[in-house]
């Protein structure tokens, strides 16, 4: 699987854990990739930020948590 794949169904998992469904939040997200912070990953669940324009450090560890928990 592509890591824009992997980021992609990170950040969906974490926008329903916001709406109540699952439990991938933000929070621990960001608990589980160490190296930045909660606001980070916030901006891509609210749609503030475009997942295209992720820098690689935050991608990766997105991939990594994907490849971990899914």
């Amino acid at each position: 699987m592509k890591l824009k794949n992997k980021v992609e169904a990170v950040i969906k998992a974490a926008q329903d854990a916001k709406s109540g469904e699952g439990e991938h939040t933000a929070y621990r997200i960001v608990k589980e990739c160490d190296g930045f912070v909660q606001g980070t990953i916030q901006r891509y669940v609210n749609g503030s930020s475009d997942i295209g324009r992720m820098g690689l450090d935050v991608a990766e560890k997105l991939g990594e948590y994907y490849d971990k928990y899914f």
